[in-house]
């Protein structure tokens, strides 16, 4: 037995049972980004004082690489869950809807690649 009326049904409204997924996923995100944020600004603080050469030797350590990888990940994939609910909220025109949240995910992908491929770069001294 459904609960949605014969015009919802034949509309297809309803849930599209990506909601929890979507939620948990943010949280889980949120939550991965307290100890790599404390991380991140530990480092930033105590290399505040060193040198260039410094900061590029510590980058190219393979912990700290992957570990900046995986914040760069995390903070993406995390923003782009963030910025796609405001855009559902809202945006209300559908198609204005979709092409927003099309151009939000090419813009952040560019932007993680650019930031991944940055660290790579220090990372292996290229």
């Amino acid at each position: 037995m459904s609960l949605r009326t014969p015009l919802a049904q034949v509309r297809g409204l309803g849930s599209a049972r990506d909601g929890a997924h979507h939620w948990w996923m943010q949280r889980i995100t949120a939550l991965m980004l307290i100890p790599l944020f404390v991380w991140f600004v530990g480092t930033m603080v105590t290399m505040a004082t060193g040198s260039y050469a410094e900061a590029v030797a510590f980058v190219r350590s393979p912990i700290a690489a992957g570990a900046l990888l995986v914040l760069i990940a995390v903070i993406f994939y995390h923003a782009v869950l963030g910025l796609q609910v405001v855009i559902e909220d809202y945006i209300s025109a559908e198609g204005t809807q979709i092409g927003a949240v099309v151009i939000m995910r090419f813009v952040m992908s560019l932007l993680a690649a650019i930031s991944v491929v940055a660290v790579f770069n220090v990372a292996v001294g290229g």
